[in-house]
């Protein structure tokens, strides 16, 4: 029962008007409940799901040479673009994801039902939309490793994280902290020591309380 509200919900928010499209989403769906952390996509893995977040948030990142940088985290009625890259093909993912909030509900659509979709342009819309959304975000990843220092990489994180969460507190450990700006730990510890030293922060174990930022 609760599947089919999920699935009524999402129809409407992404306007899914065509009713064959609605009835073969409904027919052709199944849902996994991921706790967090747990992995939803590993690098090297082929893909045989298109994969859309019902409740919960995912994390998508590059990892080389022991380095990670989050490329962008999907929420509610969203979806990953390696999901339509996948699609009518073999396609082996070149990112990892896992779940970041407790829990995350997928909707999973095997890739072989969606050959036919492009005909809905209500579809199409949603999967142009997220392409061009995601495409956006990984030119953000690239101009801030190319462009910005850590220390300002790190500024701009806090910020939005204080602002999102409506809190000048923030809970991460530094090793979480350095994989979301695409920095190592030791450096992301050495910048915000920094930071302290000026009075921006007031740092407790895994916690990073703002002060004058």
């Amino acid at each position: 029962m609760k599947l089919l509200t999920d699935l009524e919900h999402l129809i409407d928010y992404h306007n899914f008007s065509d009713t064959n499209l609605q009835s073969e989403i409904i027919s052709s769906s199944s849902t996994q409940t991921i706790n967090k952390n747990d992995v939803v996509i590993r690098e090297g893995q082929f893909i045989k799901w298109f994969i859309i977040v019902l409740e919960g948030k995912i994390r998508v990142w590059h990892e080389s040479e022991n380095k990670q940088i989050t490329l962008y985290k999907i929420g509610k009625f969203e979806t990953c673009a390696y999901s339509i890259v996948a699609i009518g093909k073999q396609y082996q993912a070149m990112v990892n994801a896992i779940v970041v909030s407790d829990t995350a509900t997928i909707l999973k659509i095997p890739l072989s039902n969606l050959k036919e979709w492009k005909k809905y342009h209500s579809w199409q819309k949603f999967m142009s939309e997220t392409l061009i959304g995601k495409y956006e975000n990984l030119l953000g990843c690239i101009h801030k490793l190319a462009f910005k220092k850590v220390d300002e990489r790190l500024l701009e994180f806090l910020r939005k994280t204080s602002e999102r969460t409506k809190s000048d507190t923030i809970n991460i450990s530094h090793n979480k902290l350095a994989n979301e700006i695409g920095s190592t730990r030791e450096v992301v510890s050495r910048t915000l020591k920094n930071f302290e030293k000026k009075g921006n922060v007031e740092l407790e174990f895994k916690k990073i309380k703002l002060k004058k930022i």
